[in-house]
């Protein structure tokens, strides 16, 4: 009989974008048996998608829009591994992905974070898009200066703790991790790498950080008295990051890109205040 596998990992589309086969394709390439499934919502047909590129693995269609709470959850619900990942539609695993997480698992961590890498390293506005999106995230940090996201999770802590909240545009992760003991909070592991597909046209840039800024806005709500200063001062913090996390070609091209990471903090800052103030009405997934 095949090894049952030890590690589950659900990736998650929102009306089937052409990306997904992609996303999917990185899963099967890792160097472990891996159970997968796919969460698709609002629309589209992402298995025929799927098919289309020869890819032959579950698939959850829902026909109305799910946040990434409740695909989440539906995944858990619909896998049997004892520790479970997550990939979204626009993003890679890298070689090694499964296979490391896993040894952390079995070696005992409930819940390892990964680091983030750029899809387009050349690339001046990518850069300046993943130094703004995932600057606490770059695979030099050390533990004490990474945010711990990308999770994978032990089956164990969602009987123990509960779901992902599936009300929430955005931080459900943020909102479950917070459940946890300081004991069970995730370990940093830079060695698992996520590539994200970042943006390369200054217009899109800024839009798409207007519209996270705003979401964030929106989750902070009354809890941030100002939100504009909040995510602006970022400015200050995103080339001593870029110093620290990265090396080499990457760090110089990163630097260069400073004063587009700027300009886009200050759409993000923008996107915060307005959802601060009124609400997330983007209609936007994260």
């Amino acid at each position: 009989m095949a090894e049952r596998p030890e590690l589950a990992v659900v990736v998650i589309g929102y009306r089937a974008p052409p990306d997904l086969a992609a996303a999917v394709r990185s899963v099967l390439d890792q160097s472990i048996p891996l159970e997968i499934v796919v969460v698709n919502s609002g629309g589209g047909n992402a298995k025929a998608l799927l098919a289309n590129d020869g890819i032959d693995v579950k698939v959850i269609e829902v026909g109305e829009r799910l946040f990434a709470g409740a695909a989440r959850n539906l995944g858990i619900a619909t896998t049997q591994a004892r520790f479970v990942a997550f990939l979204a539609h626009d993003c890679l695993a890298c070689p090694r992905w499964a296979e490391i997480r896993l040894r952390r698992h079995r070696e005992g961590d409930a819940a390892v974070a990964s680091a983030i890498v750029n899809s387009h390293p050349r690339n001046l506005v990518a850069c300046a898009a993943h130094l703004v999106t995932h600057m606490r995230r770059l695979p030099g940090l050390s533990g004490e200066r990474a945010q711990r996201y990308g999770v994978s999770f032990d089956r164990k802590l969602f009987d123990q703790y509960g779901a992902f909240d599936e009300r929430m545009t955005s931080g459900e992760d943020t909102e479950f991790m917070a459940r946890l003991p300081e004991v069970l909070r995730p370990v940093w592991e830079p060695r698992i790498l996520t590539v994200h597909r970042n943006e390369t046209r200054l217009f899109g840039l800024l839009a798409d950080q207007y519209r996270r800024g705003r979401r964030y806005g929106a989750y902070l709500g009354s809890l941030e008295a100002r939100p504009f200063r909040k995510v602006f001062r970022d400015r200050r913090n995103v080339g001593k990051l870029a110093k620290e996390g990265l090396s080499g070609k990457e760090r110089t091209f990163a630097r260069l890109s400073l004063p587009i990471a700027w300009l886009a903090l200050f759409a993000k800052s923008v996107g915060a205040y307005v959802g601060a103030r009124y609400g997330d009405k983007t209609g936007c997934r994260r």
